[in-house]
């Protein structure tokens, strides 16, 4: 008769071995799904980037997702008063701010959050960069991107009272427009390179490639099978 005590101890291993290679094959299917998105990322920019230029009021029923790199012409003015400087923005290892510039569009009732580019912190964050206004009407190009949100930060805003130009450390939708009393579009748009009204542009980011999560979803899945299978020799042999 097999002792009690290690039936309970066999019934014990076997949950914790079951919870683990079911937590192993759970995170290998999210690096899939990781990747399958990396990949339709890859897709839309390499779509965005041969798409002719549209105004804006082509995208005025389009979902945002289907917006994204989605390349855009826009014709009115910039509301250079509600300027925003995006903190802690690396650029080859140095901090600075993305300059964040909403735009009246004539076509749109919404006012469009416009990236300018990068600019450099400076010597100290005490002072800010200065930033030269664009005046009159122009034409700009560029793609439509989302506006850059971080679930990590809670607080957009590290300062009280608010002051222009507006350093912050989210871009925070809804709290631009309670802030500058105007109806804010969810998403922005990014600047062409060449544009005569950006600073240093960066490229779209893509911080892993699909390639890299399907290489951890293998490891994961391999793991898995590593430890069922010696799960499986040790049952075994504490049978014989």
């Amino acid at each position: 008769m097999i002792p009690i005590p290690f039936i309970r101890q066999h019934i014990f291993l076997s949950f914790i071995v079951i919870s683990s290679v079911t937590l192993l094959c759970c995170l290998g299917f999210w690096q899939l799904s990781r990747a399958k998105y990396k990949e339709n990322l890859a897709y839309l920019q390499q779509k965005g980037a041969i798409n002719e230029t549209k105004p804006s009021n082509a995208f005025i029923t389009s979902l945002p997702e289907s917006m994204r790199y989605q390349r855009v012409i826009l014709k009115g003015h910039f509301i250079n008063e509600f300027t925003i400087l995006l903190d802690n923005k690396l650029n080859k290892g140095q901090i600075g701010y993305h300059v964040v510039v909403p735009f009246q569009d004539n076509s749109m009732d919404k006012v469009i959050l416009i990236d300018r580019g990068w600019v450099a912190l400076g010597k100290s964050r005490q002072v800010l960069p200065s930033i030269k206004p664009i005046e009159g009407e122009v034409s700009i190009e560029g793609y439509w991107d989302f506006a850059y949100r971080n679930p990590f930060i809670k607080q957009a805003l590290e300062t009280d009272p608010i002051r222009w130009p507006l350093r912050m450390q989210d871009l925070d939708t809804n709290l631009l427009q309670k802030l500058t009393a105007k109806s804010v579009h969810k998403m922005l748009v990014k600047l062409d390179k060449e544009s005569a009204y950006g600073f240093e542009i960066l490229p779209p980011q893509t911080p892993m490639t699909s390639a890299r999560h399907k290489a951890y979803a293998f490891q994961w899945f391999s793991l898995a099978a590593a430890l069922f299978i010696l799960s499986l020799f040790a049952a075994k042999r504490n049978l014989k």
